[in-house]
């Protein structure tokens, strides 16, 4: 399943917020939960659910989550990272982007790929620009 930060998360089919991050366990490289909120930021009112709890993906990458019935509980883990628009992910050949993006395998919640825009912006301090 392609979940794609900024996305729209709904839930009983109200839009409780936007896709604002994950929380990836590093050893094995899966997710654990999403993390959303109304604003797509990290924040006070930022709340998470267990990728079991996704009930569907849209094509337009709308997240519903399940209503129905209960989500067993996440296992414990040693470890965890939070993953963010924030993040840069790098190439072999040196290249940098920002984290847009994860596909997960639904079952075992593993990341199999990872999308990221290329760019970077980099800022000169001031400079003296008189003319002679």
């Amino acid at each position: 399943m392609e979940l794609l930060l900024g996305s729209h998360v709904r839930e009983h089919g109200a839009r409780v917020g936007r896709l604002a991050g994950f929380e990836l366990e590093p050893a094995d490289r899966r997710i654990r939960r999403i993390i959303f909120s109304p604003d797509g930021n990290l924040g006070p009112q930022a709340a998470t659910r267990p990728l079991a709890a996704i009930g569907h993906v849209h094509a337009g990458g709308e997240i519903e989550l399940r209503t129905d019935h209960d989500v067993a509980p996440v296992p414990t883990a040693d470890d965890v990272i939070l993953l963010t628009h924030a993040h840069r992910a790098y190439k072999a050949d040196g290249t940098m982007g920002r984290l847009i993006g994860v596909e997960v395998n639904p079952v075992d919640r593993s990341v199999l790929l990872v999308w990221s825009t290329p760019g970077e912006i980099r800022a000169r301090g001031p400079r003296d620009t008189r003319a002679a």
